[in-house]
């Protein structure tokens, strides 16, 4: 559950729905400043079918987590569902507790799921999912590591947060190596996706997942910093730029350079929004339920 305070109420999104609003932004992505869109890239063989296969696995890359958000555990300071990051440092009571003690099994359900028909998806989910721990590890890369650090989660002292317990970490990461040997022999027998394995395909399209997340959870988690994106493929891997953020209004973001095929693209999010003048009740569950489903509005225009 991502949970924002915005002036007097509570935003409550689903990690789901926050995933799906990424996917819309990757659709959305290309067409002006020399950006492509997703799949479209120079010498792609099927770019139609790639494209749907990496917008598919952005947007779906949290789906492992439908049933923990079905039955959210509450806080009790608030009675409300628990949020990423809400208490520090991780404990049981905290999400992040959440993704030691279940998060990778969350993972794992999310990748099978894509994995059956969508073996590219699931492998961009699965790599999504090894960044965040892996960066961590010295021993797991030989490369430079930022570019591979997530925008929101990629700094040391918070990957080195998310891993609590070195061992299981070590044995998540060792099970995804695994399945994505499998995804990757799978993939290499379709004619129609196996260049997209190559290195200058595959890195930059696991870097736009990264880099549509944590657009997603700016909005979602209400973020009003001005940050530097940087490493954003625009025409592919070989060819990055910094993107910067910044808030411009209540819900305006300006990006530079500008990269969606709109200007004055608008994203809805969706989320159940509780005032903090609605009446607390001894029936937490009913209480977040009882607030309806509703779309947050946001617009993204150049900033420059």
């Amino acid at each position: 559950m991502l949970k924002a305070r915005v002036n007097n109420e509570t935003w409550l999104i689903q990690q789901p729905h926050h995933a799906q609003v990424s996917g819309f932004l990757a659709a959305h992505w290309g067409g002006p400043n020399g950006f492509v869109r997703p799949g479209l890239e120079k010498n792609a063989t099927h770019p139609a079918k790639w494209r749907d296969e990496i917008v598919l696995g952005i947007a779906e890359h949290d789906n492992g987590w439908w049933e923990t958000e079905a039955m959210p555990r509450f806080s009790e300071n608030d009675g409300l569902p628990v949020g990423v990051g809400e208490a520090a440092p991780p404990t049981e009571e905290n999400e992040f507790g959440a993704w030691h003690a279940g998060g990778y099994e969350r993972w794992l359900i999310g990748i099978e799921r894509l994995a059956t028909h969508h073996p590219y998806a699931a492998l961009l989910t699965s790599m999504h999912a090894y960044w965040l721990y892996a960066v961590v590890f010295e021993d797991l890369h030989s490369f430079d590591v930022d570019l591979r650090r997530h925008f929101v989660f990629g700094s040391p002292e918070v990957a080195a947060g998310l891993v609590s317990d070195e061992p299981k970490a070590r044995a998540f990461l060792s099970e995804l190596s695994n399945m994505q040997a499998k995804l990757i022999g799978r993939i290499a027998r379709d004619p129609t996706m196996a260049r997209a394995l190559e290195p200058e395909y595959l890195d930059g399209h696991a870097r736009l997942l990264q880099l549509f997340d944590s657009i997603s959870l700016y909005l979602a988690l209400n973020d009003t910093e001005t940050h530097e994106l940087s490493h954003v493929p625009r025409a592919g891997w070989n060819d990055r730029v910094t993107l910067t953020w910044k808030r411009l209004g209540p819900r305006t973001i300006g990006l530079d350079p500008y990269p969606f095929d709109t200007e004055g693209l608008v994203v809805s999010m969706p989320a159940r929004i509780v005032s903090d003048a609605a009446s607390p009740s001894d029936q937490p569950m009913a209480r977040y339920l009882a607030s309806p489903l509703q779309s947050i509005e946001f617009r993204f225009v150049p900033l420059n």
